[in-house]
């Protein structure tokens, strides 16, 4: 491993471990204590610690591109290097990203990448994302390379924080067996028989559904703006994930034949509670909602609630006071105190009038595979430079074939706000 590799590794977890003493020492400011002594000398040796690794880490890039220029003016290439080119060669996104989607670790020439790079098997390794190396060979050829390319920014996916089960199965109709009755306990005298209990079996069906997206691009382009293509697949890539994570939530149409169709959990058969318009305000009534997502069975407290908000219910709450005649404390941190955390996803909903949905729960017992999220392909992404070569126009299709079923509707709330 490089120099400057191992420096940016650690200077990875140097900022998660600042990261950490940080949040500790918000929440002291929060709760209106003094902070720690022990963190605030721990927050400025890491502090130290981080810039002086910056500077060496700006230093070993430096000096490792300069290494490189001399030994590609020399050809000469160690071998170490040169296996990692070819193992760099052989990795591809698309790989990582089925692993992703499928909640796996890496394997083949991915894996030994990985391991090149001294990266965990369910890691990713950044340095497939930046375009290929442009250099200057001629001094008559001048062209612009971006130096960082921003892909385009998607709601962070949510369902798996819900309890949604992603996985990849075999071809053909998937069926999800649920024993919904069966055997119920009884105290019997001496030789007294114990009668036999009715028994059923429900199953749920999974049948693979396309979705996709697609883009076209020309051969001007990609001459024009080195690595384009790169990004088009990667947000490609981005949309599709994030698009199936928001069919979980609201659902998707999939044309009039209603054979793609996806019903969400914004539609399905799950059990609803509602708060007023008057309540949601209320720190007590948004609470006693949330506390009527207990049932004993499926959650036993506030930690058996994997609970996802809308925009509008995030903002809500934060910005509420509880009780202005008493303290500063917003509904939020009411909420919190009382022992309920949460996150938000976008798209949702942004407001919180009457008919807006405030949040969808999963009730954590039982959960694994209560809702599925069935996976045939991880992802075909298909180029077609033939079809409309004519016009030097290159498309891109990218097509997902999945299904989303709740065999166990029972561990599945919304709260729903109204009049």
């Amino acid at each position: 491993m490089r120099t400057s590799q191992t420096l940016n590794l650690e200077l990875s977890e140097k900022r998660g471990e600042l990261a950490t003493v940080t949040a500790t020492l918000n929440k002291a400011a929060a709760d209106g204590n003094d902070p720690a002594a022990e963190d605030i000398g721990k927050a400025d040796t890491l502090t130290r610690e981080i810039r002086a690794l910056e500077v060496r880490y700006r230093a070993a890039i430096l000096t490792e591109e300069q290494e490189d220029a001399e030994a590609r003016a020399e050809g000469d290439i160690d071998p170490e290097t040169r296996e990692l080119m070819a193992l760099e060669t052989r990795a591809t996104i698309s790989a990582y990203v089925a692993a992703a989607m499928e909640t796996r670790a890496v394997n083949g020439a991915e894996l030994e990448y990985n391991q090149a790079l001294k990266l965990g098997a369910d890691k990713f390794p950044l340095s497939l994302l930046a375009p290929p190396e442009q250099r200057q060979t001629t001094d008559a050829e001048i062209q612009t390379t971006p130096r960082r390319w921003l892909d385009r920014l998607f709601a962070e996916t949510a369902a798996s924080a819900l309890g949604i089960t992603m996985e990849s199965v075999a071809a053909g109709v998937m069926s999800y067996p649920l024993t919904t009755a069966g055997a119920g306990f009884a105290m019997k005298e001496r030789q007294a028989a114990i009668g036999d209990a009715a028994w059923t079996i429900g199953t749920t069906e999974a049948k693979p559904k396309r979705g996709g997206v697609r883009l076209r691009f020309t051969m001007e382009d990609t001459a024009r703006v080195p690595g384009l293509e790169s990004a088009l697949e990667r947000d490609l890539r981005a949309a599709m994930t994030e698009g199936v994570d928001r069919a979980i939530f609201l659902g998707a149409d999939g044309g009039a034949a209603n054979t793609a169709d996806i019903t969400g959990l914004q539609t399905a058969a799950i059990t609803e509670i509602t708060l007023t318009q008057a309540n949601k305000v209320k720190a007590d009534k948004v609470l006693e909602a949330f506390a009527g997502f207990i049932d004993g069975l499926y959650a036993t407290g506030f930690g058996d609630l994997n609970v996802v908000t809308s925009v509008g219910a995030w903002r809500l709450w934060a910005t509420t006071i509880a009780n202005a005649a008493a303290e500063n404390q917003t509904l939020a941190e009411f909420l919190r105190a009382g022992g309920l955390s949460y996150r938000a996803r976008e798209g949702i909903d942004v407001a919180t009038a009457a008919g807006d949905f405030g949040a969808y729960v999963g009730l954590g017992r039982g959960i694994t595979g209560a809702g599925v999220a069935a996976v045939w392909d991880a992802g075909t992404l298909v180029r077609d430079p033939y079809s409309e070569a004519a016009q030097g126009t290159i498309a891109l299709t990218l097509n997902y074939l999945w299904d989303f079923q709740l065999p166990r509707p029972a561990n599945f709330r919304r709260l729903k706000f109204v009049a």
